[in-house]
């Protein structure tokens, strides 16, 4: 194989994303590195809950989200499976200040190019029955172009879309190094013997392995690891295989998101302190030891708020880690200190696609950027200390339940 144009490291959905936008926009000398075998998603993506909102506190987000649902669209038009639900989304109130916002989040919405309306609470629970708290909802904020992916089976279409277009993945290779020369960056090494893989441009898309690549080439990404609780119930007696039938649903004032996976539900809750992780050499998976002492009273508060887990056995806990950066937008572009180097970083399933689109056509020199591309610089926080970017970023962990 010859010398890449471009070099992904990375094959999880932001990965995927960036090489298959890469390849519609005519580049096919592109090439996906990732440690893990082709059916594996030992990292974020096989953890995410595959909620995708669009309405945002962020215009930015916003922005990427849409993009990305119409990406998870089309791509599940051509797919061999489903992969994203376009069920809609409820944002339950529980208060009557949360149930103005409600109303107001209506317009804000409509200035974000979002349809969303406010239903009662009769009508809530009769979309999502198992998930609404009848005796709690006085209302809600329903987004019916909102939906739900399957991580993994979006991110094998994605793959399988990319390699249609030219796109080459290599499995099984992890990256030992970047690979600098003359002052920039000219590829990476790879497996137990070094070998070098050439490239033009290098993009990091590992998730939180990627600020510990950038660091040992001497580059600081701005954004913290950090661990989040997962919940599912057992299988649901009488519910059968159909992935999603019902909106998601979202309880802002109590930072508690469900929905239905096939024959279980599952519930993930922001209302504990934040954990940060620092991700080593060593990491080999973005899930760690599930933490009782730390998640489990948020679990049971949240569970006793969604009928589905008052009325039915709890099944698998996961602690699944994702990055979080200062001004809760992701990390799209080149490192300006280090020529060669650019970032897909700080992404979740949400915004994936829209980020793909977004640096596919900065690397190509496009023009057409979802975003201006200056609210997403990598090094927007360049003259920020680690103190600084850490505090910042931790402190949004609950925050970012409205951003998302």
């Amino acid at each position: 194989m010859g010398k890449a144009d471009v070099l992904v490291v990375g094959g999880g959905v932001v990965g995927a994303s960036v090489a298959w936008h890469l390849t519609r926009l005519g580049q096919d000398r592109v090439t996906v590195v990732d440690a893990r075998e082709r059916e594996v998603l030992p990292g974020a993506t096989g953890l995410a809950p595959g909620l995708v909102g669009q309405l945002s506190a962020t215009a930015e987000l916003a922005e990427l989200a849409k993009d990305s649902v119409a990406t998870y669209r089309d791509l599940s038009r051509s797919a061999p499976e489903p992969l994203f639900w376009q069920v809609g989304c409820l944002e339950v109130a529980t208060s009557a200040a949360r149930l103005e916002r409600a109303h107001q989040d209506v317009e804000h919405g409509r200035s974000l190019g979002i349809e969303a309306r406010v239903v009662d609470a009769a009508d809530a629970v009769a979309m999502a029955p198992a998930l609404v708290d009848a005796e709690r909802a006085l209302g809600a904020l329903h987004i019916p172009s909102d939906g739900a992916a399957d991580p993994a089976a979006l991110t094998h279409a994605l793959v399988a879309a990319a390699e249609r277009g030219g796109a080459h993945f290599r499995w099984n290779t992890p990256v030992r190094a970047l690979e600098r020369e003359n002052g920039r960056v000219v590829g990476v090494r790879v497996g137990e013997d070094g070998a070098l893989i050439a490239a033009d441009r290098v993009v990091l898309a590992a998730g939180m392995w990627g600020p510990v690549l950038a660091a040992e080439a001497g580059v600081r990404l701005p954004m913290v690891a950090v661990q989040h609780p997962y919940l599912f119930t057992a299988e649901v007696p009488g519910l059968d295989d159909t992935p999603v039938d019902a909106p998601i649903v979202r309880y802002p004032d109590h930072l508690v998101y469900t929905r239905r996976h096939g024959r279980r539900y599952g519930l993930g809750t922001y209302s504990h302190l934040p954990l940060p992780l620092t991700p080593t050499r060593t990491l080999v998976s973005a899930e760690q030891p599930f933490r009782e002492a730390d998640f489990g009273a948020a679990l049971a508060e949240a569970t006793a708020l969604v009928p589905a887990f008052r009325e039915t056995a709890h099944g698998r806990r996961l602690n699944g880690v994702f990055a979080l950066t200062p001004d809760e937008l992701p990390l799209v572009g080149p490192a300006p200190a280090l020529p060669g180097l650019w970032f897909a970083e700080a992404s979740w399933v949400t915004h994936a696609g829209g980020v793909g689109r977004q640096l596919a056509g900065m690397l190509l020199d496009t023009g057409d950027h979802l975003v201006p591309p200056d609210r997403l610089a990598p090094d927007r926080f360049a003259d920020w200390s680690d103190e600084k970017i850490h505090e910042t970023a931790l402190g949004h962990y609950r925050g970012i339940y409205d951003a998302h």
